[in-house]
């Protein structure tokens, strides 16, 4: 039996992401999962928040 070739790339693929615009106020990292909750933001702190849920600190919903 002939030994067995190799053709081609054995990289895994990569998804490509969707893109998507974050709400005015709401800044978003690229390759973070998450957002920055705005209500911490304006008082100066930094809290990351999945996109979706409340911030645990301070309560506002994050898109």
């Amino acid at each position: 039996m002939p030994p067995m070739e190799c053709v081609g790339s054995v990289a895994p693929s990569i998804p490509s992401r969707p893109s998507f615009s974050p709400p005015s106020g709401t800044q978003h990292m690229p390759g973070l999962p998450g957002v920055r909750c705005p209500t911490c933001a304006s008082k100066g702190n930094e809290v990351w928040v999945i996109p979706g849920r409340a911030c645990g600190y301070c309560g506002t919903p994050c898109c």
